[in-house]
């Protein structure tokens, strides 16, 4: 299974996974212009326009499929159905997580950086409706079991927010009304990742779709688990021939010896699809 000239890969990168340490690996196997998103971003790119690249489908899809020839390295904040949307074929490689960690790492980050959510007690912010549905709530699961079709259905989570306009409109120049301004200013994290990011708060997860997911990651090249970080790094050294120099330091975040054992065994409970799914990643990583 060693690396060849001819070889492609996509790394679906899960959120607070561990994958932006990941990533800090790639410069060793592949120049700038073999990888994705760095092969079609200027270096002083701005947020919108990274973000736009590395996680709204349109862009990455017509983005990945016009640079195909060149491109070795493919990694972006996508479900794993774009494998299907690609013209060229990729090696899949995925890390993840514990769910329950990943959700307290994710609250974390969210109090730390989404200006609505600043500050905040983990245990409300868990009770964002949008926010828990679209990237807490069997979110792992949701990624590996989107279909082909539901991917690029641009459904809002049903909420109070405003119905947004599309990243093409707002391109354009296309006003804002007053409502979408001023949802804008008081949920800006809700707005932009509203635009951008895949529509799993749309999708509800069931037996059928814990089974979809474990079908598809059994179809990986390479499945890793965060917590056994070195095995999967030790994996790419066996199967592909890779040079790591050095493990990269995992995004660990601030302690959590604050959170309750009773919020932990909630998330549990909220993410029994994702805590499944966790178990069987574990043995395919092993």
């Amino acid at each position: 299974m060693a690396q060849t000239e001819n070889d492609k890969f996509l790394f679906i990168h899960v959120l607070k996974t561990g994958g932006t340490s990941f990533t800090n690996i790639l410069g060793t196997n592949f120049e700038d212009s073999q990888q994705y998103p760095e092969a079609c971003l200027v270096p002083d790119a701005d947020f919108a326009t990274r973000m736009e690249a590395y996680m709204y489908l349109p862009t990455f899809l017509a983005n990945v499929n016009s640079l195909g020839k060149q491109l070795k390295m493919v990694r972006a904040h996508v479900p794993y159905a774009v494998r299907n949307l690609l013209n060229h074929n990729y090696r899949v490689l995925t890390i993840l997580r514990n769910p329950i960690d990943r959700t307290l790492s994710y609250l974390k980050h969210a109090r730390k950086y989404h200006p609505e959510h600043l500050g905040m007690d983990l245990e409300d912010i868990y009770e964002d409706p949008w926010l828990n549905a679209c990237f807490i709530k069997n979110y792992q699961t949701k990624i590996f079991s989107m279909s082909d079709e539901e991917i690029q259905v641009k459904n809002q989570f049903p909420s109070d927010a405003p119905r947004l306009p599309s990243v093409q409109a707002i391109q354009d120049g296309q006003a804002l009304s007053e409502e979408i301004t001023a949802f804008r200013e008081s949920f800006p994290t809700h707005f932009l990742w509203g635009l951008f990011a895949p529509c799993t708060g749309a999708i509800t997860v069931d037996n059928k779709r814990l089974a979809t997911a474990k079908e598809n990651l059994a179809n990986l090249e390479l499945v890793g688990v965060t917590e056994a970080y070195d095995r999967f790094l030790e994996q790419l050294i066996k199967k592909f021939g890779w040079k790591i120099t050095s493990a990269p330091h995992l995004h660990a975040g601030e302690p959590d010896t604050t959170v309750s054992a009773a919020f932990r065994s909630r998330i549990a409970d909220d993410c029994a699809f994702d805590m499944e799914l966790y178990e069987y990643a574990r043995l395919l990583s092993a």
